[in-house]
């Protein structure tokens, strides 16, 4: 569960603000150009048709659509949203007045409605009276509020083109709500792993931590199998940090959590406890299995920082390791591992310490109840 630098930059770096411009963006690059090419059809198919005027109309729309677009990019998503809105009332009373309800233009309205309330540069009652205005002015021209100043000539094709026009409406209403329903889902597992990740190490937090620790607390209960708990500290932390800044404090906690994450078994589970310190859960391992895990860690420690420039000696671990007895809570073997780790550092520093607990000698045989 470790979260890559790019990542968590990304997280650490992009407000909700910023985000929700970029998906609006992505919604308008996508209808804007499907719109302007709507009415640029719609140029020859009203001249042809006999109404002049709307050709004329359909003109201005295309360029309305393009010059939105370019708003658009230029960070100005809200005037053009609202300069949209316009439009497409506007086309929809002059083309119903013109020619009656039957082409169907009017459902725009009704497809702009869902595209109208991502103005977000409008109070929130002044985006739902615009909505609801949209929907109601469709209303009135789908029931037929003018009488067709002019009859089309391909008036056979009437309920063809009617189709077309609800259908293009109906798709780009499901896609606006596709976009936005795609954006609210993306924040929430945002948030989530902002929730549950360290935001410095991409690693566990402590908060989460205790959830993963209940849970494996559980299984092994249920399924007798050993689960240890390992408590790690960077030695000398605090002399790091007054000595050579936090930056670099902040670049050796980085790196060894990417050097304790490299070395311990794909079920472990790294926890950034709290400061310089981790704790390492390992289900279906003695504590001896978890001090031969950690044996590799000191060495790729020395040999991470054999050519550092800044620090001038390598960064030591020192481990308390502490195996899970199945009459002790989870909570009891985690201070089991911190005396361990106290001892560590009373002896030296850089160094493992196993402690002296009932799991050692008096666990379950390791095997599943039903197979005993």
């Amino acid at each position: 569960m470790y979260v890559n630098d790019g990542v968590k930059q990304l997280f650490q770096s992009q407000d909700p603000s910023a985000q929700t411009d970029f998906h609006r963006l992505q919604l308008i690059l996508f209808i804007a150009p499907i719109a302007a090419l709507v009415h640029f059809l719609l140029i020859p198919f009203f001249y042809y048709t006999g109404v002049a005027v709307l050709a004329i109309l359909n003109v201005f729309s295309v360029l309305i659509w393009v010059y939105g677009i370019w708003l658009s990019k230029h960070n100005r998503i809200n005037l053009a949203i609202q300069l949209f809105s316009c439009e497409v009332l506007l086309h929809s009373v002059v083309v119903s007045y013109y020619v009656g309800p039957d082409p169907g233009f009017q459902y725009y309205l009704w497809a702009m409605s869902s595209f109208a309330v991502m103005d977000t540069g409008s109070s929130r009652f002044r985006v739902f009276i615009s909505a609801v205005m949209l929907v109601l002015i469709f209303a009135l021209l789908n029931v037929g509020l003018f009488e067709p100043a002019y009859e089309l000539t391909l008036s056979e094709y009437l309920p063809y083109i009617k189709l077309a026009n609800m259908v293009i409406a109906g798709i780009l209403s499901i896609f606006a709500i596709m976009i936005m329903r795609g954006f609210h889902l993306r924040q929430q597992a945002e948030l989530k792993e902002l929730a549950t990740l360290d935001s410095l190490t991409g690693l566990i937090n402590r908060r989460q931590g205790r959830v993963l620790l209940k849970q494996a607390y559980l299984l092994a209960l249920r399924n007798r199998h050993p689960l240890t708990v390992v408590m790690a500290d960077i030695d000398c932390f605090k002399q790091i940090n007054d000595r050579y800044g936090h930056s670099v404090g902040d670049t050796v906690l980085c790196q060894v959590a990417k050097t304790l994450q490299s070395s311990i078994r794909k079920s472990d589970v790294l926890i950034r406890w709290g400061g310089e310190e981790f704790l390492i859960l390992l289900s279906d391992a003695s504590d001896l299995d978890a001090e031969k895990l950690l044996a590799k860690v000191s060495p790729r420690l020395e040999q991470l920082y054999a050519d550092d420039e800044i620090l001038e000696s390598p960064v030591t671990l020192s481990f308390g390791i502490a195996q899970w007895h199945p009459d002790e809570s989870i909570e009891q073997t985690i201070i089991y591992a911190d005396n361990a780790l106290y001892i560590s550092k009373q002896k030296g520093r850089n160094r493992i310490t196993r402690a002296e607990t009932p799991a050692a000698e008096n666990m379950y045989d390791m095997q599943p109840v039903e197979s005993r």
